[in-house]
């Protein structure tokens, strides 16, 4: 990564400078590389239940167990790398080049599963795709929150969320789509198209404190004019944000982007390395709020990961849908993905405690309701779409302010007026993110698959009620900081 850092590193001014280092262009980015990672993960969910039997030999009766092996396989991959990623993206600083470093992980996946003839290089393909997974997901939230204020990054990470189910609603419905009209071939030309479009936003950002090297401006201008679109779309709806937390942000944008231009002669020794891996890390984990944030977000996890496994199988045998029917199943679940800015807003603005705990405390008798759906009638198929549309909402309701909370918990309990706030381990705070979203895409397709396959749909369903029914106590006692009788209404307060 060194070698890779010192041939990007020009003393030459780059072509659209502003624009290239721009918040919006950069969380436009992490919203777009998020976006890839999950499409790429989820187009091939409708093909698999067809394509497996027909290109890998698989018999009828073990295709529910190798799909949800795949699965699987893609989150422990995912988890083996995320603190990986994490230790090494704090340590570099430079977000751009582990983005970088993550293309040549995501493209040899696609290569993989473009060319799987049998089960092997399918799960290779799943492993390489979860190393790229984590990178992303890792290094990308860590750079959204090193280009915005602390103030916006609820409506920052609403695009993200949009971004992330946005790719779950429409590749399971082009995959379906293109497979069935064009063919299994057909559905990875889309996906190296895809790809393309990524590589080209990922070449094309410049780091805010890289940017610093070449506008001579005083740090608070050249911040608020590399504020971007983004900026401007989030001034308008005038959130109330948490004055010391918004110091926090900035002044770590500020730290990063000074330690960047002044080279540091006093090089830390071996343990002082080491305790400045290890002490943030236990610090994070001493904290119940950031704790809370990762079951909701292993929970989030095991839903979505046990639709994946489950709902095309389960429309196939059920209501006899071929491959396209299948995709358009996640259409009702993923839908309400749309109102994720504005639920950004909210959580800016009233903090994420009531938001997370009402979308589980909503999943919950949507997700036992899911157990009549039986018949392959017309009332059991607007009764599934129904449920699941509930189930869509309720997981908005959760995404966006876990995601935005991980951050807001790294900062809490440290001193907003401090020098040294480039501290705050953004990068290790996502890379746990990952670790608990992984641990839950490794559970939900075997909570999901081998369940069904052994007590039926009804079970499953029940389960995952009852989980989510379990999580709203966590949600609602330690999200945003310990329960209160008064709601302060302020973003990265306790609540």
């Amino acid at each position: 990564m060194a070698l890779l850092a010192s041939l990007l590193r020009s003393e030459k001014r780059p072509v659209f400078l502003e624009l290239r280092s721009s918040a919006g262009l950069i969380v436009t980015t992490a919203s777009f590389a998020t976006f890839t990672d999950v499409f790429l993960y989820a187009v091939i969910v409708p093909v698999l239940p067809f394509s497996l039997s027909s290109r890998a030999g698989v018999a009828e009766d073990q295709v529910q167990y190798w799909i949800s092996i795949s699965l699987a396989v893609y989150g422990a991959a995912l988890l083996a790398s995320s603190p990986i990623w994490g230790y090494l993206a704090d340590r570099i600083r430079n977000r751009k080049i582990p983005m970088l470093v993550g293309l040549i992980f995501l493209t040899g996946s696609t290569v993989f599963l473009c060319l799987a003839t049998n089960i092997a290089m399918l799960l290779v393909g799943r492993v390489l795709q979860g190393c790229s997974a984590a990178l992303t997901w890792t290094v990308g939230l860590a750079l959204v929150v090193d280009s915005v204020d602390a103030s916006q990054l609820g409506m920052a990470t609403g695009w993200v969320g949009m971004a992330t189910s946005l790719g779950v609603l429409l590749a399971p419905l082009l995959g379906g789509l293109v497979y069935e009209h064009g063919g299994y071939y057909s559905v990875f030309a889309m996906c190296f198209g895809i790809l393309a479009v990524d590589i080209a936003l990922r070449i094309a950002i410049i780091e805010v404190k890289e940017a610093k090297r070449w506008i001579d401006k005083t740090p608070v201008q050249s911040t608020t004019e590399m504020s971007g679109a983004i900026e401007d779309v989030v001034t308008k709806s005038e959130p109330t944000g948490d004055d010391a937390v918004q110091r926090v942000g900035k002044d770590n944008t500020m730290t990063e982007m000074s330690e960047e231009a002044t080279p540091n002669h006093n090089q830390p020794s071996p343990a002082s390395k080491h305790n400045h891996v290890i002490g943030p890390l236990i610090g994070l984990l001493r904290k119940p709020r950031l704790l809370a944030a990762l079951w909701g977000t292993l929970v989030h996890a095991i839903i979505q990961t046990s639709f994946d496994s489950t709902l095309p199988l389960f429309v196939k045998s059920t209501f006899h849908w071929d491959s396209t029917g299948a995709g358009l199943a996640f259409l009702p679940l993923v839908a309400p993905c749309f109102i994720s800015p504005l639920i950004g807003i909210m959580n800016d603005k009233y903090g994420p405690k009531w938001l997370a705990t009402s979308g589980f405390i909503i999943a919950t008798p949507f997700l036992i309701c899911l157990r009549f759906v039986s018949e392959d009638s017309l009332n059991h198929k607007i009764m599934m779409c129904g449920l699941l549309v509930g189930v869509g909402l309720a997981v908005a309701l959760v995404f966006g302010p876990l995601m935005a909370e991980i951050s807001w918990s790294a900062v809490d309990g440290m001193d907003p007026t401090q020098d040294d706030m480039s501290a705050v381990p953004y990068a290790q705070a996502y890379g746990l993110y990952n670790m608990a979203f992984s641990g839950g895409c490794m559970l939900g397709p075997i909570l999901g698959g081998l369940i069904r396959d052994r007590a039926g749909w009804p079970t499953v369903c029940w389960v995952l009620g009852l989980i989510t029914a379990a999580s709203t106590i966590t949600q609602a006692l330690w999200i945003g900081g310990p329960l209160k009788l008064k709601l302060p209404g302020r973003a990265g307060e306790s609540s």
